[in-house]
């Protein structure tokens, strides 16, 4: 049913074609100088390009708190202080900039914000005592909020997936809640992604490593700034050992973790029925080989999807008492290879002593 001509369009419909506009701006590629590119710049010439793209101009509220002004920090966009504005009109999809690194003060923001829109925090690009850059209770009450989509991307395309993902969800078909993003300002590479594999990151895993004529022995899975530790792991299984890895960029194990329980809820109220596979499950399912799932944060935020694994599950976090390095990682695999009876269990002393970890 179409409006009346004589009567503006509800708030849902001007925001939901201000989204539209948004999501044609962002189908181009990020023009970027640099093959390397944070999430947090890209994160900030995302912004500023949806701000001045003529099909996207005024199209987005950008909210800029907490962050002190730079003349050559990417963040540096046209924006409010506040989101207060919201609280008199939904007509246009939110962005809000900030760094909350304690529960407090994303409480505040998500008061400012009506838990609305799309909160991308940089406090893991401040210096901490914590993970991450923010309390340990942060991630963890994230992960138990179902109006919250919480991602932490590696890379620039990622975080432009993830935005598309977030415009389509919340604006196009009107779902309630909100996207939250950890952006780090660690280089990464920036190659786009197909579109099968930028669907795939913003359901919360891409296999991020190329077809392998080898069988591959085990999977890692690696999420933000951990994702480069988990590929340099790959290469020292492969260059010392000639053990082939599978790399998984994990945006978001929170994600993966729900879908996986709304599958197995489906399946059970429909006995009958063909079985949903959860998205974890269609990208791991068709091996039985370890995975080693790791991230930033306490290892509890990657073991959400251990009950969803086929094979030897272990999950790595910052919490771990060894150090989250790649040679740790490399030794772990050995580890569980050998403990899966695939791997002669001196490999692993040696690889200890090779690496100098003990």
């Amino acid at each position: 049913m179409h409006s009346s001509p004589l009567f503006p369009p509800s708030p849902l419909d001007a925001a939901r074609h201000a989204a539209q506009a948004c999501l044609a701006a962002l189908a181009a590629p990020l023009a970027l100088p640099l093959p390397l590119v944070s999430p947090r710049r890209a994160l900030g010439a995302i912004a500023g390009s949806l701000q001045t793209n003529p099909g996207a101009a005024n199209a987005i509220r950008v909210v800029r708190a907490e962050v002190a002004q730079r003349h050559d920090d990417a963040w540096n966009v046209m924006a409010s202080a506040s989101a207060w504005p919201l609280r008199y009109g939904a007509d246009k999809p939110l962005l809000y900039l900030c760094r909350p690194a304690s529960l407090q003060a994303l409480s505040g923001v998500l008061l400012d914000a009506r838990a609305r829109g799309i909160v991308c925090s940089d406090a893991e690009t401040q210096a901490s005592r914590w993970p991450k850059g923010v309390q340990p209770a942060l991630p963890a009450w994230l992960a138990t909020q179902h109006n919250c989509t919480p991602f932490d991307p590696a890379t620039g395309e990622e975080v432009r997936a993830i935005l598309r993902s977030a415009l389509e969800t919340l604006y196009v078909e009107q779902q309630a809640g909100y996207y939250y993003l950890a952006i780090h300002d660690a280089d990464a590479v920036t190659t786009p992604l197909s579109a099968a594999d930028a669907a795939a990151a913003s359901l919360g895993m891409y296999r991020v490593s190329p077809p392998d004529p080898a069988p591959c022995r085990v999977r890692l899975c690696g999420a933000g700034t951990m994702l480069a530790v988990v590929a340099d792991a790959a290469r020292l299984l492969k260059d010392d050992w000639n053990i082939v890895a599978q790399v998984w960029s994990c945006p978001s194990y929170t994600r993966l973790a729900r879908d996986a329980q709304a599958a197995e809820q489906w399946n059970l109220r429909h006995p009958r029925a063909v079985p949903r596979l959860a998205h974890v499950q269609r990208c791991l399912d068709d091996s039985a080989a370890p995975v080693i799932a790791v991230t930033g944060y306490g290892q509890h935020i990657a073991g959400q999807i251990g009950g969803y694994v086929r094979g030897r599950f272990i999950a790595v976090g910052a919490d771990a008492m060894m150090e989250v390095s790649a040679p740790w990682l490399a030794v772990t695999a050995l580890k569980a290879l050998a403990d899966d009876g695939a791997l002669p269990v001196p490999f692993v002393e040696y690889a200890l002593r090779r690496y100098a970890l003990l």
